[in-house]
């Protein structure tokens, strides 16, 4: 009768425990979320952006606009392209930070262009902002640049973010790099690589795959890609077996300027002052035999009657 009662009154015990258990175990899942809401400016947790699209969205915000720097910026976006892009699913105040619906006032839109052009990408793409702060670019952005150097937005465009990897951005390096670096688009196209460009090879090399993308260094940085050091193993992506000798030739070459390469200009200019001699020489022999033709009579009719 012991051992009964004690089993009897230990049930209720056990009983209890096992529901204890079950309890914290449900908490336990259903902690976290409730400790951790989604908020309005979480960017994996984006809120509707109806409320900025009634106002930017609408077709007479095409003709509005704002000084920014001394530069009009357009108050339209369009909500079809915006959604297409990479950044379509994300709430539009994961980059304008602390803007709310309606008209913003001073403490919303102070320092917003750099925040949603530059340093708001940092919260999403922390390793890749790293690597651009350290590049050439981000030590003049972050340095003596002065606004002048390009910031993520100018190579991403804010509002219609392509993957880096699709045909459509790819296509358009070489147009983005020329913004800054007119010269050497032209000397590029001068090349092999940038004739093939030109004719819709899409695998031809375009800027980025010399320079890099993110992390973009002088030559004279020993990590830089087309450094000394890198430059066999660089040509060697696309050109398997590329040597010292590969590498080694000239690119971003201007004949014309004895500065970029003396002796490319010099072969140049013998070049040119070649096809100068040869069709003045053509020239003043055709001019000569038709003189003479015209002096011994050969062309009047009478002659050939």
């Amino acid at each position: 009768m012991t051992r009964r009662r004690a089993a009897a009154l230990a049930a209720p015990l056990v009983v209890a425990a096992l529901l204890g258990l079950a309890a914290a175990a449900l908490l336990g899942f259903a902690g976290p979320a409730a400790a951790a809401p989604s908020t309005a400016d979480s960017a994996l947790n984006a809120r509707s952006n109806d409320a900025c699209f009634r106002c930017h969205g609408q077709q007479e915000a095409r003709d509005q606009t704002i000084v920014v720097d001394g530069q009009q910026k357009s108050l339209f976006v369009d909500r079809t392209v915006y959604e297409a892009s990479r950044h379509g699913k994300l709430s539009c105040t994961s980059c304008h930070i602390g803007f709310k619906p309606g008209s913003h006032d001073a403490g919303q839109t102070q320092a917003w262009l750099v925040t949603a052009k530059l340093t708001a990408c940092n919260n999403c793409h922390a390793d890749v902002f790293d690597m651009y702060r350290g590049s050439f670019h981000g030590n003049l952005v972050f340095g003596e640049s002065s606004g002048k150097a390009p910031v993520c937005a100018d190579c991403h465009e804010a509002h219609n973010i392509m993957p880096p990897d699709s045909a459509e951005f790819r296509a358009g390096i070489d147009g983005l790099c020329a913004r800054c670096h007119a010269d050497a688009l032209r000397t590029y196209l001068d090349s092999y690589h940038g004739k093939a460009f030109y004719l819709g090879d899409a695998q031809t090399a375009v800027c980025s795959d010399c320079h890099g993308g993110h992390r973009i260094l002088p030559p004279s940085d020993p990590e830089s890609m087309v450094s000394p050091q890198n430059l066999v193993s660089t040509c060697a992506q696309c050109h398997p077996g590329a040597n010292e000798n590969f590498a080694g030739f000239m690119v971003h070459v201007d004949p014309q300027n004895p500065s970029s390469s003396f002796v490319v200009w010099t072969f140049y200019a013998l070049y040119i002052m070649l096809i100068a001699v040869v069709f003045t020489f053509g020239f003043v022999h055709t001019a000569l035999y038709i003189y003479r033709g015209i002096k011994d009579g050969l062309y009047r009719r009478d002659r050939h009657g």
